[in-house]
Order: C-alpha cells, then sequence, then structure tokens
C-alpha cells in the first residue's frame, strides 16, 4: 500500500513558479511556439486566478469575457433539472445552466488580448487547429510546465495503479482560492466566485492549508517563538 501525502495543498511559491514557467521560450522559437506558449500562460494563470473548474473554462467563448473588468461569464457545465408534475407524474422539463462571474488581472487581460489579436468569435482557449482545447490536453498542459519548473511529484496511487499527482488543473483551482483566503479574502465570496459553498469549502479545502497551519505554529509555538527572538538580538 503507497502513502499519500495528506494535507498537502500547493504554496505560493510554486504556483507563482508555475504561472511563469511558460515564459521560458527557446532562443529560436518559432512563431508556433510562442504562441503556444502565450496560450499555455493564459491557461494556468486562469485557472489560479479565476478559480473555475477547467471544465467550465474550456467551455468559455470570446463573447463571454469582460474586458473592462477583467470578468468571465462562467456557466456550470452540468447545469440544473427542473422538473414539473404532468399528468400526475414528475417529469423533466429543462435544465438551467447557472451563469456566475469569476475574474482576473490585468496582466492575463494583456495576455488574452495579445493572444487573440483580431479574433472576435470561438472559444477563449483553443488548440493549434482554433478548437476547444480538451480537458486532457489541459491535464497534460499543466503536468508538462510542473515538470517542467520541477515541482510535480508523486503524492500516491489509486487503488487501480494511477499516479495521485500534487499539481492538477483541480489543484490549482484550489490553491488559487486557498491562497485568496489566506491573504485576507472573504471566504463567502471566494467560495461563491468558485461555484460552490462554504460548507464544501471547509469540507475539501481546508484541509489542504497547511501552509496557514504551519505559520500559525510558528509564530505561536513558544520555543520556536524563543528561538526567533534570540536570532534577533
Amino acid at each position: 500500500m503507497v502513502e499519500i501525502e495528506m494535507g498537502r495543498g500547493l504554496t505560493l511559491e510554486e504556483c507563482l513558479m508555475l504561472c511563469n514557467t511558460p515564459r521560458m521560450l527557446p532562443v529560436d522559437a518559432t512563431e508556433f511556439q510562442m504562441w503556444k506558449h502565450l496560450r499555455d500562460e493564459i491557461l494556468i494563470r486562469l485557472i489560479y486566478e479565476t478559480f473555475a473548474r477547467i471544465g467550465e473554462l474550456l467551455e468559455v467563448e470570446v463573447r463571454d469575457v469582460d474586458f473592462e473588468h477583467c470578468a468571465i461569464r462562467i456557466a456550470h457545465p452540468k447545469g440544473k433539472a427542473v422538473f414539473k408534475i404532468i399528468d400526475g407524474r414528475r417529469k423533466h422539463a429543462r435544465t438551467i445552466y447557472p451563469k456566475r462571474w469569476v475574474y482576473f488581472g490585468e496582466e492575463s487581460k494583456n495576455l488574452l488580448i495579445r493572444n487573440l489579436g483580431r479574433r472576435r468569435r470561438g472559444y477563449l482557449i483553443t488548440n493549434s487547429r482554433g478548437r476547444k482545447l480538451s480537458t486532457r490536453q489541459a491535464e497534460r498542459t499543466v503536468d508538462f510546465y510542473a515538470r517542467k519548473a520541477g515541482i510535480q511529484k508523486t503524492i500516491g496511487h489509486t487503488k487501480n495503479g494511477r499516479e495521485i499527482r500534487l499539481l492538477t488543473c483541480k489543484a490549482l483551482r484550489e490553491a488559487g482560492e486557498r491562497h485568496t483566503d489566506t491573504n485576507g479574502g472573504d471566504r463567502d465570496a471566494t467560495a461563491r466566485i468558485a461555484g460552490h459553498t462554504v460548507r464544501t469549502k471547509e469540507k475539501y479545502y481546508k484541509k489542504g492549508n497547511f501552509e496557514e497551519d504551519g505559520e500559525v505554529v510558528r509564530r505561536h509555538h513558544p520555543l520556536m517563538k524563543a528561538e526567533k527572538l534570540m536570532e534577533g538580538q
């Protein structure tokens, strides 16, 4: 049985390193390589900044982006079924896809404008053929740059023997929300932006906040406080 590294989330330093890794272009980079690295940087930054699920982010079209306010209108991919009672029976009437706003920074805005050029239609993040990027391709992209940066690692295995990796699209999304909370963000607001509840956050995300827990111990443990005081003398 392989032990899984419990409670290990991505650190802020690891996320920042990952966001900057696509900028490491070869000296003789071709036009395609430059486009791909730019697209990959946008993908990584948007996952981390917007807290959006990768399936939601890849469905975004150019028309869903509000460049003035650096925001994206996201639709939940699964939707919510609405039922009606017809002839005494409960039948499916329609499916509502709840929408919400997620946000990105000025740097990401500039990268998006460069990447889109004059394009005003279609999916925001595409493959080399101009089609929607698949979830598998997105996961491979994140894994590639995580390995390139030297921060990817295997933290366990599933029952089927498949690797459980530290850095995935889901882990990056969770880290973005967690780091925003740790930096003083409103927990209700970040949960709403991420498309879930605070209860879900507490159940699945809080356990990975080892940075915050470690800082609490380092600040308040009497022995560690004493050592810091001695260092300062």
